[in-house]
């Protein structure tokens, strides 16, 4: 509908003054931009990825990872700041079952490029990593959302720097409303209210100046107008890393938490009205150690739980609250920074597309069973440009597996499971450290939403 109406004043304007061309409307993705909220969505046989964190300039680039169970092409766009200048463009061509990795830097180097990927058929999922010479940051990108997003794990002590962005990929402009709580309470950020995000375009708040020392801050996004996709990237001297926004669930599984030589923090924030109760269990591959953590979490003050305390590597995290929390992990090593929110829901299929070998870098997918009290047989493909070869891994019930990637042609993984189990992946190396989310597959689609939207919220 909106966009005959669009056409229909179009043609209007080119009747009234036939000597001035009629002007190209804005592109829009196969099945329409304009997505009423309370969240994104993707569509059963095409979907839209956006990437709201990507960077490529002389010291970094980024890697976007694409994955499709169907042949496909992924179509990307982005947005330039500057008005008037052209969006730049993208596509890239996937095999069934496979994948294949676009650089930004081929496409265009302006520094802050978010954008989004639109693919023609799926299920399909994208990813982003930024690397430099100091400095490893990967995540999922997202297809749909929750109505409102959650940043737990950011902090701005001496030496740490850490940004939210608002990426606003619709040609309608957006308002949103940025609050925070911190372990002094709740932040006061009134000039963050109904703050605009322009068409098209993104804007960054820099938290590093505006709210100082904080350890444990939690930040949110409601939008007020329009819709829009956050993203948070965190960092310190050595590293940095970025994480997608999460919605709101009673229960989340961390497939890997903690690494060998990192110190890690679990954050949980309480977005509700009344106290939500806590219980942490944790899985090394010695054994489960139930409640290794409680706590009664207010709504004014997160919890940050010092997985330190616990021996053992690697280390699994499962946080279980009596009402709906957001909860992600923090991991912190000598040149290292990592954080990742939490997967509320196991699937049986999960795609992880940019998942690859490294120069230098070990590259590893993690894999955790806590819905069935006898061991998943999975299988674990990685996917390359022309199809897939799989391994077959046995995931016992509380024990979290590794599987290093050593396939040197592998752009992505799928892994297919006989039940339902959560899924990561890591990357660690010079560069840095980065702990990023897999995407699943439910029903034939797959899905970038992080609680309270695709997950199992609903579209």
């Amino acid at each position: 509908m909106r966009r005959a109406l669009v056409l229909v004043l179009v043609a209007a304007a080119a009747a009234a003054s036939v000597l001035l061309p009629a002007p190209e409307p804005p592109r829009e993705p196969l099945t329409g931009l304009i997505i009423e909220p309370p969240g994104l969505s993707s569509p059963e046989d095409a979907g839209i990825w956006y990437c709201p964190w990507a960077q490529s300039d002389a010291s970094r680039d980024t890697a976007f990872g694409v994955a499709s169970l169907e042949e496909a092409t992924a179509a990307f766009t982005f947005p330039v700041a500057i008005p008037g200048e052209p969006e730049d463009r993208a596509s890239v061509q996937v095999a069934g079952r496979s994948g294949t990795v676009l650089t930004l830097g081929r496409v265009a180097q302006r520094g802050d490029s978010p954008g989004f990927a639109e693919f023609t058929a799926g299920p399909g999922a994208v990813s982003a990593t930024v690397k430099g010479d100091d400095l490893l940051a990967a995540d999922a990108c997202v297809s749909s959302g929750p109505a409102v997003w959650h940043f737990p794990g950011g902090s701005t002590m001496p030496g740490e720097h850490l940004t939210l962005r608002i990426f606003n990929p619709f040609p309608d402009p957006a308002k949103v409303t940025v609050t925070g709580v911190s372990e002094i309470g709740l932040e006061a950020l009134g000039e963050l209210e109904n703050l605009p995000v322009g068409a098209r375009s993104w804007r960054d708040v820099d938290f590093t100046s505006l709210l100082r020392q904080r350890q444990n801050l939690v930040i949110t996004v409601t939008a007020a107008e329009g819709v829009v996709v956050p993203a948070m990237a965190f960092g310190n001297e050595g590293d940095e890393d970025w994480w997608p926004g999460v919605g709101e669930a009673t229960g989340w599984e961390f497939p890997i938490a903690r690494v060998e030589g990192a110190s890690a923090f679990l954050v949980v924030h309480n977005p509700g009205l009344g106290p939500a109760e806590v219980t942490v269990d944790l899985f090394t591959p010695e054994g489960q150690i139930p409640e290794a953590f409680t706590a009664t979490v207010t709504a004014e003050t997160p919890a940050r739980f010092d997985l330190s305390q616990y021996p053992g590597d690697p280390v699994a995290a499962w946080v279980q609250a009596s009402v709906p929390v957001a909860a992600a992990v923090v991991a912190i090593a000598d040149g290292e920074v990592a954080v990742m929110p939490g997967v509320p829901e196991p699937a049986s299929t999960w795609l992880l597309p940019g998942l690859r070998r490294l120069p230098l870098h070990a590259s590893s997918l993690w894999l955790l069973n806590l819905s069935s009290e006898d061991a998943i047989t999975a299988t674990v493909s990685a996917l390359t440009r022309t199809g897939t070869s799989g391994q077959t891994v046995v995931v016992p019930p509380g024990l979290p597996v590794q599987v290093d990637v050593t396939a040197p042609d592998a752009s992505g993984f799928l892994v297919e499971a006989s039940s339902p189990l959560t899924v990561a992946w890591t990357v660690r190396g010079p560069s840095g450290l980065a702990f990023a989310s897999a995407s699943p597959v439910f029903g034939g689609e797959a899905t970038g939403d992080y609680g309270g939207g695709g997950y199992g919220g609903g579209e």
